[in-house]
């Protein structure tokens, strides 16, 4: 056997030494185009290769997601969980292997998280399975079959790459695509392209059992009402517990009602699905950074796309400073300017997307933005013009590839600056609607 692995990241490297360890042969190139000198059996490809690169290969193209499960076909998890979305995923996912371990069950984290599933594939068997599994990953599945899967949110982002919407919410739907009548798929109802998607496999006779969930309706599902956590699978609604005790903002407690529906598929106690989901500050996702005389600074590094900002945004409900960056990934900022609430109260602009934010800003007429050069003359300004109480935001809206190594390099690097101007020191205290 021969193989041919396009790309040569994390995943190409991990594919590479899962390959040479079963006595595969493996050539790597860095992208479709190389020529290959001799056949090969099957292509393996990274998320980062492009659908149209390979539309010309004439064996089977396997992403790397799925290697192990094509060459090892009697490779079966005790239960495989994947999650997707354009937000939410990696706390849902992370969640959800915290709950599992609270539970002490065999299991295994991989995916878009870092951990390449070739890497961890000797791990796999028997084992819960939780794979944060993003767009890039699902555009050339083909045998992915999740027990149970879960679906949080589609808005625009990776548009670059997707072109359109429509076709990242192919993309996205792809999830589901092996599942049966026997399997889950948990979909925010409160998502108006997520829940596309979920009425369109409601409404098959061979797809999975769609589950909702929402904080804002009743749904057959899960739901929040009346600051209790309700479940309605059968005719009558089951109370699980209260709001209160999970803590966080309406967009994590809606990470968290997707991840008690998986515990409540797997049959976890209520008691540690309680534990698991409670909201924890990390890292980049509104991380408190200083408190400044009454100014208080947000680390939303994380945010890579609108959605995301528009989410931040609408938590804090105190005049906010918002600080913008990055590169763009195809969308249109006037549906980001348009959005935000009235607590923003000043915009500061820097890096690729300056141009792009500053033309959708003076088609709108919008007086209360300013472009700066870097991320030191943003937080300084900020530093200037917002008085207490206030909040600084630092929510991109933008990947960060046009200054920075990634989204917790440019976290990093607000952190320092913050602290260096301010003179403060760290914070670690986690956001709270009380505070926001």
């Amino acid at each position: 056997m021969r193989a041919k692995i396009i790309g040569y990241g994390v995943s190409g490297k991990a594919a590479e030494s899962y390959l040479v360890a079963r006595g595969i042969e493996t050539v790597v190139v860095a992208d479709a185009n190389e020529k290959v000198a001799s056949d090969y059996d099957f292509c393996v490809v990274s998320p980062g290769v492009p659908a149209e690169q390979i539309c010309r290969e004439n064996v089977p193209v396997v992403p790397e997601v799925e290697l192990p499960f094509y060459c090892e076909p009697n490779l079966h998890p005790s239960c495989l969980i994947a999650v997707t979305g354009t937000n939410g995923k990696t706390t849902i996912v992370n969640q959800i292997f915290k709950m599992c371990n609270l539970a002490k069950e065999k299991t295994v984290l991989c995916g878009n998280v870092g951990i390449p599933v070739s890497r961890v594939a000797n791990k796999i068997n028997d084992a819960i399975t939780v794979v944060e599994v993003s767009s890039f990953m699902l555009e050339q599945t083909r045998l992915l079959h999740p027990n149970i899967a879960v679906l949080t949110n589609i808005t625009a982002d990776h548009l670059d790459r997707h072109q359109n919407l429509e076709n990242y919410r192919r993309c996205k739907a792809k999830i589901a695509a092996q599942q049966t009548r026997s399997d889950w798929l948990v979909v925010n109802y409160d998502d108006c392209n997520a829940r596309l998607v979920g009425e369109e496999i409601e409404g098959s006779t061979s797809g999975p059992k769609v589950i909702w969930y929402s904080t804002k309706n009743v749904v057959v599902g899960y739901y929040i009402q009346n600051g209790y956590v309700w479940e309605k699978l059968k005719r009558r609604a089951k109370m699980l517990g209260t709001v209160n005790d999970l803590g966080g903002m309406a967009h994590t407690l809606s990470n968290a009602l997707a991840v008690i529906a998986v515990g409540r598929y797997l049959g976890i106690s209520t008691q540690i699905i309680w534990q698991a989901c409670r909201y924890q500050q990390q890292p980049h996702r509104m991380e408190l950074v200083a408190d400044y005389n009454g100014v208080v600074f947000y680390n939303d590094s994380k945010a890579t796309n609108m959605a995301a900002t528009l989410a931040a945004t609408r938590a804090i409900k105190i005049p906010t400073c918002l600080i913008l960056c990055g590169l763009s990934k195809g969308q249109n900022y006037i549906e980001l300017l348009q959005e935000l609430p009235d607590t923003v109260k000043q915009i500061i602009v820097f890096g690729a997307i300056r141009e792009p934010v500053m033309m959708v800003a003076k088609t709108l007429g919008l007086k209360n933005i300013v472009a700066l050069s870097d991320l030191s003359s943003a937080v300084n300004r900020a530093i200037q013009i917002v008085q207490h109480p206030g909040v600084v935001l630092f929510s991109p809206s933008g990947s960060s590839f046009d200054q920075f190594v990634n989204y917790e390099h440019r976290g990093d690097e607000f952190r320092q600056v913050v602290l260096k101007l301010t003179g403060q020191l760290p914070q670690y205290s986690p956001p709270t609607d009380v505070n926001l």
